[in-house]
């Protein structure tokens, strides 16, 4: 279960690191509406990633 979860997070991590570098190197290509989509959806992938983070807490006790 551990390492399922650690996978998910590494592959949410990257797409999540992927879209910050998009949004930030392209400014001037993407309008606000693309932009506020893209950052919806990030949010949605921080939540549905918490019960990674709390299994990440409990390996380090």
């Amino acid at each position: 279960m551990m390492r399922n979860n650690f996978t998910r997070g590494l592959i949410i991590g990257s797409i999540i690191g992927a879209s910050v570098g998009m949004v930030m190197s392209s400014d001037t290509m993407m309008s606000s509406r693309t932009k506020r989509r893209m950052r919806r959806k990030g949010m949605d992938l921080v939540k549905k990633s918490g019960a990674l983070i709390s299994d990440m807490v409990e390996l380090f006790r």
